[in-house]
């Protein structure tokens, strides 16, 4: 589990590899990994009030999990969960290794690909389905 904090914003980083027990449709396993996650957050980043969560499910990935923190205010913690399942990631490539992805679009003067295997790329995950509708398929 990766956590990085982007402003209000609290991206949770679950790598395939590292979530073979848990099941998604399971409600004791989701309710497991978020008393875990939210745990950790409230220790760390001291996080209390109200928040959403949105959750990117990949089957070769993962899980990407956002945590908006919108209200400070309060002493408990109350989470709305938002599950987006099998949603499309993306990285960004660069033109010149266009050649080793299949599915590369060109979108906003950036070359994208769909995720295929473990790179040490940022990974899109909001959005991606645009950069298919508008963005120029290469190959």
């Amino acid at each position: 589990m990766v956590i990085n904090k982007d402003g209000d914003i609290y991206i949770v980083k679950l790598y395939k590899n590292k979530m073979r027990d848990i099941d998604i449709y399971n409600i004791e396993d989701i309710s497991a990994l978020f008393s875990d996650i939210l745990a950790k957050l409230r220790i760390k980043y001291k996080i209390i009030g109200f928040c959403v969560i949105d959750v990117f499910v990949n089957e070769l990935y993962g899980m990407i999990v956002e945590i908006n923190n919108i209200d400070k205010y309060g002493s408990d913690l109350d989470v709305k969960i938002k599950f987006h399942i099998d949603t499309l990631f993306m990285i960004e490539v660069n033109w010149y290794d266009i050649d080793y992805y299949e599915d590369c679009y060109l979108f906003d003067d950036k070359y994208y690909s769909t995720y295929k295997d473990m790179i040490d790329s940022k990974v899109l995950y909001r959005d991606t389905y645009r950069i298919i509708k508008e963005g120029i398929k290469i190959k």
